[in-house]
C-alpha cells in the first residue's frame, strides 16, 4: 500500500505564500515572479502524470510553459485577477491538479492530435474521460468517484472526531501539522505519552510492515474509511484521487 500512501509529491507546501503570490500574479515584481516559479517547480517535482508520456516536450519545459501561460499568464491579458482566494491552489495536490489540467488541454490541441497518429482515437477517448469542465480541478478528480472536496472534508472531520485522543495524536503526527515536529512520530508519542504508538500507527494505517499488502491496508482504520465511507477501491488506478483524499484528511487532522 506504500505506493498509494507515500508515493507522489510531498504533503508540505508553503500554501500561504503561494496563495498570496497567485492572487497578485498580475502585478508581481521580478523577485516575486522568481519566487512563485520556484514554489510551483518544487511543488511539481515529484509529480509524473501519465499525460506527460504522450507529449513531445520534456517535463521541465512543460512546467515552464504552465507557469508562463497559466500561473503568470504572460501570454494573456494581464488585467488584475478577480478570482476568489479559494481558486488558488491551497495544497500541493491542487497545484498538481492544475498542472494536469494544463497537460490535458495540450493533448486536446489540434496540432498535437495530428502528431498522435497511431493512437489518436484511443488518446481522444482518454482525454475526454479526464477533461470534465469543472471550475475546481480537485473536484474534477473527485467527481469521477461521486465526491467533492467539501464532502470529503466533511467525512474526514467525522472520521477524525471518531478517533480516540491517542489515535488523533498519531494521525496528526503522521499526516497533519504535527508531521514536522522534532523527533517525528516517536517524539510526538513521547511528548503526549501515547502508549504502544507503533501498534496504534499500524492499526490506523499511517505506518506499515514491510510485508504489508493492499489487503492489509484495507483492514486499517484509514483503509476501512476509504473503502466503506468514500467507496474508493484501493487500486493503483485510483492512486491520484486517493492521494487527494489523504491530503484533505491531513488538513482536517491538523486543523
Amino acid at each position: 500500500m506504500e505506493a498509494l500512501t507515500h508515493a507522489g509529491p510531498s504533503l508540505v507546501l508553503d500554501a500561504t505564500t503561494l496563495l498570496d503570490l497567485w492572487q497578485r500574479r498580475s502585478s508581481l515584481t521580478q523577485t516575486e515572479m522568481g519566487q512563485i516559479y520556484q514554489l510551483v517547480r518544487v511543488g511539481l517535482r515529484g509529480y509524473h502524470p501519465s499525460e506527460l508520456r504522450a507529449l513531445p516536450e520534456d517535463k521541465e519545459e512543460l512546467i515552464a510553459q504552465f507557469i508562463f501561460s497559466r500561473v503568470l499568464r504572460l501570454d494573456a491579458d494581464r488585467a488584475a485577477s478577480h478570482a476568489c482566494a479559494e481558486s488558488a491552489p491551497s495544497t500541493v495536490y491542487a497545484l498538481c491538479a492544475y498542472f494536469r489540467r494544463y497537460l490535458i488541454d495540450c493533448l486536446r490541441s489540434a496540432s498535437l492530435q495530428r502528431n498522435v497518429s497511431l493512437e489518436v482515437d484511443d488518446m481522444a477517448a482518454r482525454v475526454d474521460a479526464h477533461a470534465r469542465s469543472l471550475d475546481d480541478p480537485v473536484d474534477t478528480a473527485l467527481a469521477e468517484h461521486g465526491l467533492s472536496e467539501a464532502s470529503v472534508r466533511a467525512a474526514a472531520r467525522l472520521f477524525v472526531n471518531s478517533l480516540c485522543a491517542a489515535d488523533r495524536v498519531i494521525l496528526r503526527a503522521a499526516l497533519g501539522a504535527g508531521q514536522e515536529c522534532k523527533g517525528g512520530l516517536k517524539g510526538v508519542a513521547i511528548e503526549y505519552e501515547v502508549p504502544s504508538y507503533h501498534y496504534r500507527a499500524r492499526k490506523l494505517g499511517v505506518t506499515r510492515k514491510k510485508t504489508a499488502t493492499i489487503a492489509d491496508f484495507s483492514d486499517t482504520k484509514i483503509g476501512t474509511w476509504l473503502t466503506t465511507k468514500l467507496r474508493l477501491a484501493l487500486t493503483p488506478e485510483n492512486r491520484d484521487v486517493i492521494l487527494i483524499v489523504l491530503n484533505l484528511l491531513a488538513l482536517e487532522a491538523g486543523a
